[in-house]
């Protein structure tokens, strides 16, 4: 029988069709291996809170406890609080690469769907908005399971298509969430860094809080090749160029580094969280990495 945990492996949760069904696999799975984790763990630090339990409402989870403890604990004696937030999916032609079993786009798309879910469950508006070399599609923040299943039935459509151009899209963006919303860019990045820091500018202007998580495949942080070899560029299939690998490995992992530190130090300059994930990695440490962040927008 498949356990829960099979459903946070991204080999597993590619099989799965209904992004609904993935959103509450890999949710569950992950809290009940949180709580598996905190019943053998230590006391609770202070009187108002107890470990969390599956079945609890997501809504009076501390997110800052979690920080903390890596463990989940409930906040007994909070008010509600409601938060703003439109997941941003790259839907480019780049996105659809993969090296293994998962294209990045469905990696992306999975998260996503688990990250809705989760949110929704603690009364946080969820909104989308599909992104290539415009804004593609997008639908504004809501708290209700009607808007969730329209945000899973857009990404269950979403095509890897086109070119990428995150700065039109973001700027564009900025002009329809309310100010201080949560903006959570899913996308792997693949654009001139100061287009994308560009766009993520105009959303900070309107006050709002950002969180970038770039989605690799494995295969694009080296040149895993060992020969003369044609590369043609996903998003324009008319442009190639021929090359030997293993003279060009260690430029291109020079370039990709360097790529990589422009986004990561510009993110940091404008007080924006990034983190970078892959398409091998299980779906439990993306999602706690990804609540991590999130903690810190409480």
């Amino acid at each position: 029988m498949t356990e829960l945990r099979d459903f946070l492996d991204p080999g597993s949760v590619a099989q799965l069709e209904r992004l609904q069904v993935v959103a509450r696999k890999i949710v569950e799975g992950f809290l009940r291996g949180l709580h598996r984790s905190a019943a053998r763990g230590s006391s609770i630090e202070y009187a108002e809170h107890r470990p969390y339990v599956p079945g609890d409402d997501l809504k009076h989870l501390d997110w800052r406890s979690y920080a903390r403890t890596d463990r989940f604990y409930l906040k007994q004696f909070e008010d509600e609080t409601n938060l703003r937030a439109t997941l941003v999916l790259d839907a480019s032609a780049s996105m659809g690469f993969s090296s293994e079993g998962i294209t990045k786009l469905r990696y992306a798309s999975c998260l996503a769907a688990a990250m809705a879910y989760l949110l929704l469950g603690q009364r946080d508006a969820i909104g989308l908005a599909l992104a290539g070399e415009a804004l593609r599609h997008h639908i504004p923040p809501r708290a209700s399971a009607e808007n969730l299943a329209g945000i899973y039935s857009a990404m269950e459509k979403a095509r890897p298509e086109g070119r990428t151009d995150l700065a039109k899209v973001l700027t564009q963006l900025s002009e329809r969430v309310e100010p201080k919303s949560l903006v959570i860019l899913i996308s792997d990045l693949l654009d001139d860094e100061r287009n994308i820091l560009s766009g993520i500018s105009q959303l900070r202007h309107r006050g709002g809080e950002v969180i970038v998580l770039q989605v690799l495949d494995p295969a694009e942080r080296e040149l895993p090749f060992s020969s003369w070899m044609v590369l043609r560029d996903i998003e324009d299939p008319s442009t190639e160029v021929r090359l030997d690998a293993r003279q060009m490995a260690e430029l291109y992992r020079e370039n990709f580094s360097g790529h990589q530190d422009a986004i990561r130090k510009g993110c940091s300059a404008a007080e924006v969280d990034y983190l970078c994930l892959e398409t091998s990695a299980p779906f439990a440490n993306s999602l706690g990495r990804f609540l991590h962040l999130r903690s810190r927008q409480r």
